[in-house]
């Protein structure tokens, strides 16, 4: 038993959890959209709307009522006439019937495909916003996914500096034997390369903590061993793509389609009715037993005046219509600042890196003479490890402004809506 369960644990370890060793920053996007909870939500908006739809559609079946009553009167009709021959009986004072109404829409002023077609505006508005809320998730993922990049980065420069340090150490502890230098000297390199490893278990759990978020966020099951691939830079896109703007053109789309809905609710209704029932008395008010009938005709509704509700509702949507395109252009006043502002963080992450290969390079060489300073006795440890710091600093600079200039550019995309 014990054995089956191990066995058990281990298919579910490799099947059932398996590491995913690199990702790209597209497949992030992709994944992060197909594993928001509320995509399936545009399926229901869609279930919704069908069955809106048909019942709109159900205007043009006959309505059916069927219906039921029973009077007892103080008086009835009478006929005050003596014929000689001739009985009229006097209609009972209680009266009962049962019947069956029929109503049949001929013509409903094009009420109908009005409202149709609002539904149908309606349900690609409402897609829309979902498809905004989810656009939202390239943002999330750009934050971590260039957090992650970043933490990396520090981590190899950091690995770095603790193997050029530890070849120190090797160095030192050999010439400490000798007696050609002091234990301080070898204690301020020990010291130091233990601050490095410190530093670096603290970027591997932040860079860890990153994965699981982005891991939750794209449903995969990233761990220490996933790599995140360099995003291609590619060229900034000036054309502006966002969900947002398609979602301000239907939502006065369907203002104009309500509008038109108002119109045809004061067109006049054409309709057909019909009644057959069962009672005493029937439609002959003069025959006292129970009687079968029926009754069939056309009429027209048409209501002429409605006191101006029609008007001031269209006064309503007009500045409904007039409040979504002040939203716009709130929404491209921030879009052209947010742009803006990208656009320079990119120019600056491009100044920087340039300025950073000659940095790097001048304290490497620095670094390179101080390590020979130090073989020789002419510079102490300490002297060294500030020329070493300088040295991973820079390259850290670097690297920070290299992945910068990634998340820039990826921004700067996904704010002109082509991530």
């Amino acid at each position: 038993m014990k054995r089956t369960l191990i066995l058990l644990f281990f298919f579910t370890a490799t099947f059932g959890y398996s590491q995913v060793s690199s990702v790209k920053l597209e497949d992030c996007y992709r994944l992060a959209r197909e594993n928001y909870p509320r995509l399936t939500d545009s399926r229901r908006q869609q279930e919704i709307s069908d069955l809106k739809l048909k019942n709109i559609g159900t205007v043009w079946n006959p309505q059916l009522y069927l219906n039921g009553q029973a009077t007892y009167q103080s008086d009835v009709t009478r006929v005050n006439i003596s014929v000689p021959g001739i009985n009229i009986a006097q209609p009972p004072n209680d009266q009962f019937k049962a019947y069956l109404d029929v109503k049949q829409t001929i013509y409903d002023g094009g009420s109908t495909n009005a409202n149709s077609m609002l539904e149908k505006s309606a349900l690609v508005a409402d897609q829309q916003n979902l498809e905004v809320e989810i656009y939202a998730l390239h943002e999330k993922v750009n934050q971590l996914y260039f957090a992650i990049l970043l933490m990396t980065e520090n981590e190899t420069v950091m690995k770095l500096k603790l193997a050029i340090l530890d070849e120190r150490i090797r160095v030192m502890e050999s010439a400490f034997k000798n007696g050609a230098v002091t234990s301080r000297d070898l204690d301020l390199l020990k010291a130091d390369r233990l601050l490095t490893d410190q530093q670096i278990g603290e970027i591997k759990a932040e860079r860890l903590s990153g994965l699981g978020a982005l891991g939750i966020l794209t449903n995969q099951n990233l761990d220490g061993n996933t790599t995140l691939e360099e995003p291609v830079i590619t060229a900034r896109r000036d054309s502006i793509a966002r969900p947002e703007l398609r979602y301000f053109d239907l939502l006065g789309n369907k203002i104009d389609q309500n509008s038109q809905l108002l119109q045809k609710n004061r067109n006049p209704r054409i309709f057909g009715f019909g009644q057959a029932g069962y009672g005493r008395p029937g439609l002959n008010m003069l025959k006292n037993t129970l009687d079968s009938y029926y009754l069939v005709g056309i009429g027209v509704s048409w209501n002429i005046t409605d006191w101006k509700q029609t008007e001031r509702s269209r006064q309503i949507l007009e500045v409904q219509k007039q409040m979504i395109g002040t939203q716009r252009a709130t929404f491209d006043q921030n879009l052209s600042v947010s742009l803006f502002r990208a656009n320079e963080s990119i120019m600056k992450a491009e100044q920087l890196l340039k300025i950073d290969e000659e940095l790097v390079v001048l304290r490497k060489n620095i670094a390179k003479q101080s390590a020979s300073q130090l073989e020789n006795g002419t510079i102490t440890s300490a002297d060294f490890i500030v020329d070493l710091n300088a040295v991973t600093q820079a390259s850290i600079n670097k690297r920070s402004h290299k992945v910068q200039l990634y998340q820039a550019v990826a921004n700067f995309n996904t704010l002109t809506g082509k991530p």
